[in-house]
């Protein structure tokens, strides 16, 4: 038997990592409540949503240490109104004022975007705070930066989910979707935290490999299977490659078909995510970046559709008065009636937060 949550298939046995957590969401009212009054609210296709997101990105960082080919960051469409002076990091005090201001309401908590979350030096303090919060907290992560140290603190600041972006099974097309040469050194840091997660008798993370089908990778799908379970991850899954959103010009490559698989199977059908007239985001979770900017979804890499900000000059204005805006308001009626009219919804793979058919393949 499997159950399906947010674009995944899960067997009971991989959701019993997650038990403890999962079971602490049914202890708090108020996120029960709130659940029950954003799906209200979604069904209805109400302009006002009657609840506050329960499943939520914040950005700790907008800086990464890899040059992935398919990263967002450099396609063409790509932009970033954060600060550059003091760095693209989410101040600590800034993630404290968010948590308290809306961490009793949320079901589930993504640290991450565009940046790698490990190079913020306080993600293990933003996992504990929000874990106070009983929210299922998750990262993503290259995993390049570990230490042996910091595996056991990442197991111990009480994380539930880490998804490591590994879209090679060699050293040699690791580095070529990747821009780096940390292949070894991946392999050893996921050791590192498999070893401290039973050094510390820990079920959690759920630690799941993320593995992008690409031209020169789609080869090694065996052997990527083979190496995790030798591993000891949890999941693996195969993401089919989104070709709009790579810089082809950037890094070299002639033509879609130096990064399309040969295999069509392996690549994301448009045509059929338009056909999926429906969008859950709007009502469900939102993006709030390292600079504060909030948006609806993570798919608006352009950031063509700011909702607001919710800190200025230091000060923080709150959420809630964000999601309640006209702004807000404007975008469900736009998602209810127009969807495939809006610019980052008609490419979007994550329409629905439903179609891992047309997301991946395990």
């Amino acid at each position: 038997m499997q159950i399906r949550i947010l674009r995944r298939r899960y067997t009971i046995l991989e959701l019993r990592v997650l038990l403890k957590s999962i079971l602490k969401l049914f202890l708090s009212p108020k996120k029960i409540a709130n659940f029950l009054l954003v799906k209200i609210s979604l069904f209805l296709k109400m302009k006002d949503c009657l609840g506050l997101p329960f499943n939520i990105n914040i950005e700790p960082t907008g800086s990464c240490n890899y040059e992935c080919v398919k990263c967002e960051r450099f396609s063409d469409g790509y932009r970033d109104e954060g600060e550059i002076v003091r760095g693209k990091h989410m101040p600590f005090e800034h993630y404290l004022k968010i948590i308290d201001d809306i961490g009793d309401f949320l079901l589930s908590l993504r640290l991450w975007n565009f940046g790698e979350p490990l190079l913020h030096k306080d993600i293990f303090r933003m996992i504990s705070y929000a874990k106070k919060k009983n929210i299922i907290v998750a990262i993503s992560s290259n995993l390049s930066l570990l230490s042996p140290s910091g595996a056991e603190e990442l197991v111990s600041c009480g994380l539930d989910y880490l998804v490591v972006s590994f879209d090679g099974g060699s050293a040699e097309t690791y580095s070529l979707y990747h821009g780096v040469d940390y292949f070894e050194k991946v392999m050893e840091n996921i050791k590192a935290l498999v070893s401290a997660k039973e050094k510390l008798s820990s079920l959690t993370p759920f630690i799941e490999l993320q593995f992008i089908v690409m031209r020169g990778n789609e080869r090694e799908l065996g052997k990527v299977k083979k190496f995790s379970e030798e591993l000891g991850v949890n999941k693996i899954t195969f993401l089919r490659v989104d070709k709009e959103k790579i810089n082809f010009r950037r890094f070299n490559l002639l033509n879609r078909d130096d990064i399309l698989p040969n295999n069509k199977d392996y690549v994301l059908d448009k045509d059929a995510i338009r056909l999926i007239k429906r969008c859950n985001n709007p009502w469900e979770g939102a993006l709030i970046r390292y600079s504060g900017l909030v948006f609806p979804c993570v798919e608006d890499i352009g950031e063509t559709h700011p909702m607001g900000r919710v800190f200025y000059e230091g000060r923080y204005l709150g959420f809630k008065q964000i999601w309640k805006s006209k702004n807000y308001r404007n975008f469900r009626a736009e998602i209810k009636n127009k969807i495939n009219d809006i610019k980052i919804c008609r490419n979007c793979a994550q329409r629905d937060n439903n179609i891992e058919d047309q997301i991946f393949l395990c």
